[in-house]
């Protein structure tokens, strides 16, 4: 009945633009794909960048059943360090680099520095740490270096950041790859870039956005002017009014108080939402159209928009969609014409 659509062709093209910006291209995976669906990103783009990543050990055992041949990196502290055979790691402190060194399997893991962020990492401008770092992987070959920058949009911050990461990794004196995160961080000089929301479309107006969302007319209900609709009345008819009630609500990840005249597409044609969402339905005012049960309901293709209606960030509007309930259904094209179905 509902349908989750994503765009074969898009998640390939976004893929390669940021081909253009480092040598290795690493795809972000984590929270179910920013909500777009695991099995199905991953599966496209298999062969198509350098690794993946994701963000605990649970979603890397999740993404090894669909993927055990490829590379797969846990962006956050790891609790269990004898996965290390099957992934690898990001060192976030000093213990952590203590206990990698134990396993002997050292170029399996990247040392996290914290620019300015303040999320995982080891200090950047702590020289203490700094020195205990340095005597730790003097004789030792580690996979890399990693930074997430806490701001992409803001050059001035982010230059601070980089520029104290700059000054971590000559003190340290290893000439190890350099990874960093996310897309906005494209235009910095790096080894492997981790590519998250750009990825999915978003975050440079070049880029294709990947995912759209569908429901499906089931009911159709005429009003009198002056009748009320849905739950406490929040909607009453002010003249002769024709409802679509659509399969798609509160449960499918949307906001059940800003969705409130949220526009949705039926046949071409562009009608608004009223009244309150029910769980697992919504009411459409599609007076004066042709719209018949059965036909489908374009609800979303751009987080962006949704965000600004929200007042939500584009990543937290996306993730919310995994409770999403339907069928994911990947296709070939931007036309999203059912006959060109590679996958179900």
């Amino acid at each position: 009945m509902n349908r989750k659509i994503l765009n074969k062709d898009a998640l390939v093209f976004n893929a390669n633009f940021f081909k253009g910006y480092a040598p290795k291209v690493c795809a972000v995976v984590k929270a179910n794909a920013y909500g777009h669906g695991i099995k199905e990103v991953a599966l496209t783009l298999k062969g198509r960048v350098d690794m993946f990543a994701v963000s605990s050990l649970e979603e890397a055992e999740e993404l090894y059943k669909i993927l055990p041949d490829e590379k797969i990196l846990i962006l956050s502290k790891c609790p269990n360090f004898d996965v290390i055979d099957k992934f690898y790691l990001t060192l976030t402190s000093i213990s952590d680099v203590k206990k990698a060194i134990k396993t002997g399997k050292t170029e399996c893991c990247y040392i996290k520095l914290c620019t300015g962020m303040n999320r995982f990492g080891i200090d950047a401008n702590n020289e203490n740490l700094l020195k205990t770092l340095k005597n730790l992987i003097k004789n030792r070959v580690f996979a890399g270096f990693s930074a997430h920058f806490s701001s992409t949009s803001n050059k001035k911050t982010t230059n601070i950041e980089y520029q104290n990461f700059l000054r971590a990794r000559s003190f340290l004196e290893k000439p190890f790859p350099i990874c960093f995160g996310g897309s906005g961080a494209k235009n910095l000089p790096c080894d492997i870039l981790r590519a998250g929301l750009g990825i999915y479309g978003y975050g440079d107006r070049r880029l294709q956005k990947v995912m759209r969302l569908e429901g499906k007319v089931l009911q159709l209900r005429s009003l009198e002017k002056g009748e009320f609709a849905g739950y406490d009345h929040t909607f009453k008819a002010k003249r002769r009014t024709t409802l679509a009630i659509v399969s798609v609500g509160y449960a499918d990840g949307f906001s059940r108080e800003k969705s409130k005249n949220m526009k949705v597409t039926i046949c071409g044609k562009k009608y608004s939402i009223v009244g309150n969402l029910c769980m697992d339905a919504c009411f459409v005012d599609v007076t004066g159209g042709t719209v018949k049960v059965g036909d489908r309901v374009l609800l979303f293709d751009d987080a962006d928009a949704t965000s600004k209606q929200y007042n939500m960030c584009t990543y937290e509007v996306l993730t919310n969609f995994n409770s999403f309930r339907g069928e994911t259904k990947l296709l070939a094209s931007n036309n999203f014409d059912e006959t060109r179905i590679l996958y179900e």
